[in-house]
């Protein structure tokens, strides 16, 4: 498990292939697979990818995780939030929009094609029935 420390600034990418904790700050994206914690002093500008995220910090960027996201009650948010599985706390902040990442493009079935059926139109001359109801 690597660690980012809230000593640290990091301007750039990082990038993993091993879960992580994240204290310090980070200007730049941030991708890893498996778990990623981001600490409540860190500062992130950039978007984030991973497996499971839970975060207690400050995020301006987007999320896409490809499992669980939980957004604690001392986390914000600045970006859209795309996974699986979301939990969000009562008092978390998320200015973006919330979207649940699909397990199967294919299982998705769109929905059925209404055909344009002219309708008859009265004639001009002939009188229309008029309702109030």
């Amino acid at each position: 498990m690597f660690l980012i420390p809230s000593q640290v600034s990091v301007q750039g990418a990082v990038e993993s292939t091993i879960p992580g904790r994240i204290d310090g700050n980070i200007r730049g994206d941030v991708r890893t697979e498996g778990m990623l914690v981001i600490g409540k002093s860190a500062n992130i500008r950039g978007n984030i990818y991973a497996t499971d995220l839970v975060t207690y910090g400050k995020v301006y960027g987007d999320i896409i995780v490809t499992n669980k996201a939980v957004i604690s009650n001392k986390a914000y948010v600045k970006g859209d939030v795309t996974a699986l599985v979301l939990e969000v706390e009562q008092d978390a902040v998320i200015e973006g929009a919330i979207r649940k990442h699909p397990t199967e493009a294919d299982d998705v079935v769109p929905p059925p094609v209404e055909e344009d059926v002219e309708k008859p139109q009265p004639a001009e001359d002939e009188e229309q029935a008029s309702s109030w109801f």
